[in-house]
């Protein structure tokens, strides 16, 4: 099963706040990033939760935690026990710690936002390319300088650069994902079947209304 990864990563800085907002809707799966070494974008953490219930609903949230290479040298700044506190105390669904530098969990990590897309599959406009491909729009969205365009050009160039810019507004990338089906549960494929269905049918519909409106405007030429 092909499955298309839309990646979207939010510009962190405060004066951009108004500007990232819009960007929630049609999110599949968001993750929501902090820095293992800064106990400050981990305090940021509500309020970015907060914003996304709002703009997207109840959408799947992972939390990540990147930069986990840093531990040996700095120790544990963030006790593991608040993090655990924090995904209960919002029901998140996952937690994954991530190193960009050492491509520690990228991989994982994008794996399982593509399984949990078609898991809490709806369908949204768009996500359906065809019966056996799809496409769906995975945001990051965090503090600055935690690391969220990091991660998704380590997941899609297979590298990590050195030179790193600040993601000003808003940075857009896309990596196609195979995922075997028997890592998706029957139930999953048999909603996928019947979204698929439903789909042809509004599409065949839509065509429909399409021809009809061509053969009026082509009446009233003549």
């Amino acid at each position: 099963m092909k499955v298309t990864l839309s990646l979207w990563d939010t510009g962190g800085q405060e004066r951009f706040n108004f500007f990232k907002t819009d960007f929630f809707k049609g999110v599949a799966v968001l993750g929501l990033v902090f820095d293992l070494s800064r106990p400050d974008t981990f305090d940021k953490i509500d309020d970015y939760f907060n914003e996304i219930r709002e703009r997207s609903g109840n959408i799947p949230i992972f939390l990540v935690g990147n930069k986990n290479d840093l531990k040996k040298d700095i120790g544990e700044t963030i006790p593991r026990e608040k993090i655990i506190q924090k995904v209960n105390q919002y029901y998140l669904f996952e937690y994954i710690e991530t190193s960009a530098l050492e491509d520690q969990n990228i991989e994982k990590l994008f794996n399982r936002f593509a399984i949990t897309a078609l898991l809490d599959f709806k369908p949204r406009l768009g996500e359906i390319v065809d019966s056996n491909h799809f496409r769906f729009k995975i945001l990051l969205a965090g503090a600055a300088a935690v690391g969220k365009s990091s991660i998704i050009r380590t997941f899609t160039k297979k590298t990590f650069e050195q030179d790193y810019k600040l993601t000003i507004g808003l940075d857009f990338m896309i990596q196609d994902l195979e995922i075997q089906e028997d890592d998706i549960p029957d139930e999953t494929h048999e909603l996928i079947k019947k979204s698929i269905k439903s789909h042809k049918k509004l599409i065949k519909k839509y065509r429909k209304r399409e021809e009809i409106s061509e053969m009026i405007e082509v009446l009233k030429e003549v």
